[in-house]
């Protein structure tokens, strides 16, 4: 299935180069010259990124932006702008824009900045929503909170703790455990909650674009860019860097983010002057970074610096008392109101079924197992051969 691609633009040229440029590159593309000719498609197709201009008549990107947020979280919107508007593109980003794209652009910036933007929809679509509900009446947390076990009781307490402290958290732990909504977590909890929440997926980004999207790059720093561009750092002052798969930095940007986090200070790609850092760092890694540290893959003192405050987020497989008390009743009963059918009930077959397996896709894979179990179920309970397949 082609990535599909919302494409808002009051200039008829833009669109019509944008739809065929996409086109060719293989996406599907709906464009519309305004959010009021678009808005029934956004909201009854499935759309991956939404290309904006940020300045429109009438209803701007930065409404559109607020729509998109308002109903579809993790939608990716990209902002189109001018020179004269990199100002209010970088407030964008600062209000949960994914990214912007310079105007006039080049082809391979924008399918760079797609292809970031598609693989990052991906990625959300594995973990379930960072919604806030309530875990064993300790108030709103995120569903990887939730839990009565000790084990789940002690790591909310140390999510807590982290927080409040401030200092670098490093997260780890396997795919669909819900690293990213802890990480939000601990921003909402913070200090600094109500300054802007600022992400980059590393693997997501080429070794010879790190650089440039932690600290930025100023026009003319090499023949591609024609702009200057903030990086994550800059967007983020007095809040969140968010840093996913910290191992897969190039060490060239590893010993860059070590200096510039002993410093406090860094400078853009091709630039002089010097930018204070105010932010904080929350990073995840895989279970072999401390082999990677060993074998001199990963910068020590970075590693060091990184992981002031460590959290390991278990698999779910290890959280059986919790799988039966908190995880499996709310994944019921959150499909169940989505179709709109009354809740379910589980059998105890049904059970037994869902706690005996691994889960190696952890709560992203339970959420979706559940779905379509619920959309199979026939009768007023959950069966075994609701699960199978």
């Amino acid at each position: 299935m082609r990535d599909k691609i919302l494409i808002l633009d009051d200039e008829p040229n833009l669109r019509r180069i944008l739809e065929e440029t996409l086109s060719r590159k293989g996406y599907e593309v709906l464009a519309f010259e305004s959010f009021e000719a678009a808005k029934n498609t956004l909201d009854t197709e499935a759309i991956d990124v939404v290309i904006t201009d940020l300045q429109m008549p009438g209803v701007s990107g930065m409404d559109v932006l607020a729509y998109c947020r308002s109903y579809s979280p993790d939608l990716p919107v990209v902002m189109i702008t001018a020179f004269g508007t990199i100002e209010r593109a970088v407030a964008a980003m600062r209000a949960g824009a994914f990214d912007f794209v310079l105007k006039p652009f080049d082809n391979e910036e924008l399918f760079r900045t797609l292809l970031k933007a598609t693989e990052s929809r991906i990625r959300r679509r594995r973990e379930p929503a960072a919604e806030l509900m309530s875990a064993a009446g300790v108030g709103p947390v995120a569903i990887p909170l939730f839990g009565r076990s000790m084990e789940a009781v002690k790591f909310r307490e140390e999510v807590e703790r982290a927080a409040r402290s401030g200092a670098p958290v490093l997260l780890t732990g396997g795919i669909g455990t819900g690293k990213r909504s802890v990480a939000r977590e601990i921003h909402r909890k913070s200090d600094r909650a109500r300054e802007p929440f600022i992400q980059l997926n590393c693997e997501a980004v080429p070794p010879v674009f790190q650089l440039t999207e932690l600290f930025g790059v100023e026009k003319g720093a090499e023949p591609m860019h024609l702009f200057t561009k903030p990086g994550v750092f800059e967007l983020a002052q007095g809040g969140t860097v968010f840093i996913e798969e910290i191992d897969a930095l190039s060490i060239e940007a590893q010993n860059a983010l070590f200096t510039a986090l002993e410093n406090e200070s860094f400078t853009r790609v091709g630039g002089v002057k010097s930018h204070p850092v105010d932010a904080r760092i929350i990073s995840t890694g895989s279970r072999e970074l401390d082999g990677a540290v060993k074998r001199g893959a990963f910068h020590v003192e970075l590693f060091y610096k990184l992981s002031a405050a460590p959290l390991h987020l278990r698999a779910l497989r290890e959280r059986k008392e919790d799988l039966a008390s908190d995880f499996i009743p709310y994944f019921i009963e959150r499909s169940c109101t989505r179709r709109g059918i009354p809740v379910v009930a589980c059998s105890p077959a049904a059970l037994g079924w869902l706690l005996s397996q691994e889960w190696p896709g952890n709560l992203g894979e339970l959420e979706r197992t559940i779905q379509q179990a619920v959309s199979r179920c026939d009768g007023k309970t959950l069966e075994a051969k609701d699960l199978i397949p």
